[in-house]
């Protein structure tokens, strides 16, 4: 992950917010809006609400002992589903005292999700393993998604509302604040999202 990249996407995310402000002021009557995320945007999407330890997601840690997590992150989105190749680390076994008795594991895999809207989330549920550098590591990895409950029976969140509270609108030069976000619509074409939403504002 590229830090100028990254620093870019995040100011067209604000840039683009300040410009979806100024409709919703100008415009109190307008049903809904949109918000396009290209490449570099779901990148610092992905970055600032999934990797937010260190850069690292935490799939499962159990006081440092026993853990898992991914680091080094590359999302895209491919045919609605958001494809994440990352580095994982992981030590999983048994936690006895301040040791882990098991196998560590450090290898590249893929893994990914099919993304929905839900209130002011994006959700991806269907979680699966797509690439894994053998079995073993293949087996870790499910095993750390299951016990952390973002296996396939659960979704992982990722908070619209408050990524576009943190990059865009709560900018200095804007006092307006984003109360509401509700999601509408999603859509994947190509490799971008398109969000569909109503909002709500306040100003003092």
């Amino acid at each position: 992950m590229h830090s100028v990249g990254i620093g870019r996407a995040r100011e067209r995310i604000r840039r683009a917010g300040a410009v979806l402000l100024a409709l919703s002021v100008a415009a109190p009557g307008f049903a809904a809006s949109v918000l396009s995320l290209g490449p570099n945007s779901v990148q610092a999407l992905v970055a600032q609400q999934l990797f937010n330890r260190a850069g690292r997601w935490y799939l499962m840690d159990e006081g440092g002992v026993c853990y898992a997590y991914l680091e080094a992150p590359h999302a895209q989105v491919e045919t609605g589903r958001l494809v994440l190749a990352a580095h994982l680390v992981a030590r999983i076994g048994q936690a006895v005292g301040s040791d882990c008795i098991g196998a560590d594991f450090a290898s590249n895999v893929t893994i990914s999700g099919r993304l929905n809207g839900k209130d002011h989330e994006l959700t991806l549920d269907d979680i699966r393993v797509d690439h894994a550098d053998d079995e073993a590591t293949r087996d870790a990895l499910n095993m750390a998604l299951q016990l952390s409950g973002q296996g396939t029976s659960r979704a992982v969140a990722i908070d619209v509302l408050e990524f576009l509270r943190t990059r865009a609108l709560n900018s200095s030069e804007s006092r307006v604040r984003l109360d509401r976000l509700h999601i509408l619509n999603v859509a994947t074409p190509g490799n971008a999202i398109v969000i569909e939403f109503d909002l709500s504002l306040s100003a003092p």
